[in-house]
């Protein structure tokens, strides 16, 4: 068994106990643990001395051996909040934080730096402010829609301006609430949102 050089990196975090293994190969610890020992499955030790085995190498190991591949989690739908407005950007994360779905999320306070978080992030889902200082949430959704790596994005626009809701709708959003915004309105939505898109 090798011993990771940093304990923290994704080796440890995207691995199986022997245990977990095991049961997924429907033998008993102990058995699993000789494989290691024979060489035939490529273990390494945490830094407590605990075997794991990277879900990557068991998968190989599982190909090679004919068994069933071991089920990937998908990972949780990436969610980008836009607001100018720090108490509700906090609200929105704090919300998403701890929504039962999981979410990776990221934050913007204005339309341009929500544009360069887009092209690593990927989310599945943009809520997005309509009056935001250097480029508007209008311009974001206009732009979004008009990108065919970025249509596919859900828009939930937010505004304190209820005369803005139809323009931001025009412009690709697939939903606007206006503020002040009412958690169960936002947990409807999100869930909708989500569910079209398979995130």
């Amino acid at each position: 068994m090798k011993n990771p050089k940093d304990p923290k990196n994704s080796a440890v975090r995207a691995s199986l106990t022997t245990g977990q293994a095991a049961s997924h190969c429907q033998v008993s610890t102990p058995t699993l643990k000789s494989w290691i020992r024979e060489g035939r499955l490529r273990a390494f030790k945490t830094p407590g001395g605990h075997a794991r085995i990277a879900v990557d190498e068991f998968q190989r190991f599982l190909k090679r051996h004919r068994m069933p591949m071991y089920p990937i989690p998908p990972a949780p739908a990436g969610v980008l909040v836009v607001d100018d407005e720090p108490q509700v950007v906090d609200m929105l994360v704090e919300f998403l934080t701890h929504h039962p779905r999981g979410f990776k999320i990221e934050t913007a306070s204005d339309g341009y730096e929500a544009l360069i978080k887009l092209g690593s992030l990927r989310p599945a889902l943009l809520i997005l402010d309509v009056m935001m200082p250097k480029l508007d949430g209008i311009d974001v959704c206009r732009h979004l829609k008009s990108n065919p790596e970025t249509r596919a994005i859900r828009i939930l626009g937010v505004t304190g301006y209820p005369a803005a809701a139809p323009e931001l709708l025009a412009a690709g959003a697939d939903a606007v609430l206006v503020k002040p915004l009412a958690l169960d309105e936002i947990e409807s939505h999100v869930g909708r949102l989500l569910d079209s898109t398979g995130g």
